[in-house]
């Protein structure tokens, strides 16, 4: 099978719609292996229909024999990934065009279950101004007593380009960029509020009105 060999992390699992292998009647299907000297029922997920398709063409070759000949089943978002990981089986191997990963089916459902719980407190798309090279500046928040002039980085984020711009036009004096670039998935947030943090920023806002009265941790979008 084709592919990179680095090994992934929890947090680096693709966003779905992701791919299981099952039986011609739907039913999942688990290899049964020694993990750790211990035996174990292995899932699978895939990050494509192809990637699935090509493990199950290969699965007696890479020691997993059991998930040979299965059909590839769309998982179209975490609260199927959740289900899919509660489902029975010990350990859940995910491929990647990115590498592969091997994990306990309990931190992926948990992983689901935090995406499903972030995924209610932001909606997407969101929006953030950007200027020709696809940069999005920081913005400079007062945090303590205006004396003592504590502030703050934020990264600003907006629900549609109306508020965008108007927070653009409100804020002349900051000369933000014009450019509107758009953020459409937790996967797309959370690369960008990497960059965000290496930038400096603390905190991340949503339709920024008054300083950080609904500021969001930059470490939690990252996770």
């Amino acid at each position: 099978m084709s592919g990179p060999d680095r090994e992934l992390r929890l947090g680096e699992i693709p966003p779905p719609p992701l791919f299981k292998l099952a039986d011609v009647a739907g039913d999942d299907v688990f290899e049964e292996a020694a993990v750790g000297g211990e035996p174990a029922r292995v899932g699978a997920l895939f990050a494509t229909r192809d990637l699935a398709e090509e493990f199950s063409g290969n699965a007696p070759e890479l020691g997993m024999a059991s998930l040979s000949g299965l059909e590839a089943r769309e998982l179209p978002d975490w609260g199927f990934v959740e289900v899919y990981a509660a489902s029975g089986q010990d350990y859940v191997l995910v491929v990647s065009e990115a590498g592969t990963g091997l994990f306990h089916a309990s931190d992926v459902a948990a992983r689901a279950a935090k995406e499903i719980e972030g995924a209610g407190e932001i909606s997407f798309p969101l929006y953030l101004l950007s200027d020709e090279r696809g940069e999005s500046p920081l913005i400079s928040v007062e945090t303590g007593e205006e004396a003592a002039g504590e502030e703050t980085l934020v990264a600003a984020l907006f629900t549609s380009t109306e508020k965008a711009r108007a927070f653009r036009a409100r804020a002349s004096h900051l000369d933000l960029p014009d450019l509107l670039g758009t953020i459409d998935d937790r996967d797309g947030l959370r690369r960008h509020a990497l960059i965000a943090r290496q930038a400096g920023a603390d905190y991340a806002v949503v339709d920024p009105e008054s300083g950080l009265t609904e500021a969001i941790p930059i470490e939690e979008l990252t996770l």
